[in-house]
């Protein structure tokens, strides 16, 4: 009886260890999969990230914004000055970095603290380059066993502009002649002037399939 007891302990120990390792590969995922959605200024799906009970967003100084919806309109009107997507030649990257995690022993929310480094010619053309790093303390809510976003909070370190971007390529070298390719490369996006890996995984809350960033439209 003293063996089954124990067993059953050992069990239960592990259960919990295994819920614990699914909960941060979980919660890694989200907030890389959010760093995706920025990059691209797809910022609907990036809104269906967050939780729906009261989550907020603050970038910068430019203030809390609390709810889903408030948080789209800020992402869209703020963010993206009225526009969704990428123009052809806007870059925007967002290289997230040494996440240290800690999730509450009810497995139910979490906290994280990471790095991102940005960078960005938005609008193009203007022939400058931004370069930004800042901190990440975020907050993440467990709703119907989903992860979500609860509050997304970025400071910045710094922010600087560079000239010459103009000078940037968008595309490699072209497929040589004394050693032909077996095959053509992916097709370039005329309205991104580039090519651009389309997303292997559905969005993690809505399950729609990933989005082109290419729209540059207003919405």
């Amino acid at each position: 009886m003293a063996d089954n007891d124990a067993l059953l302990r050992r069990i239960g120990e592990l259960e919990s260890r295994l819920a614990a390792i699914e909960d941060r590969d979980a919660i890694h995922r989200l907030q890389n999969i959010y760093g995706y959605y920025i990059d691209n200024r797809l910022w609907r799906e990036l809104a269906d990230l967050f939780a729906e009970e009261r989550p907020s967003m603050e970038i910068g100084r430019r203030g809390n914004y609390i709810g889903k919806e408030r948080i789209f309109r800020f992402l869209r009107d703020v963010l993206g000055g009225g526009r969704t997507g990428l123009l052809k030649h806007e870059i925007i990257n967002h290289i997230q970095l040494q996440m240290v995690l800690t999730i509450d022993p009810g497995g139910q929310s979490a906290k994280a603290r990471c790095r991102a480094i940005v960078q960005g010619n938005s609008p193009p053309g203007s022939g400058k380059m931004l370069w930004a790093e800042g901190l990440y303390e975020n907050a993440y809510v467990k709703e119907a066993d989903v992860w979500k976003i609860k509050r997304l909070w970025w400071v910045p370190t710094f922010y600087t502009q560079m000239d010459g971007f103009d000078k940037a390529v968008f595309e490699t070298g072209p497929a040589s002649t004394e050693f032909p390719p077996d095959g053509p490369s992916y097709p370039s996006d005329d309205a991104l002037g580039r090519s651009f890996p389309p997303f292997h995984y559905p969005h993690p809350i809505t399950d729609c399939e990933g989005a082109s960033p290419s729209s540059g439209q207003e919405g």
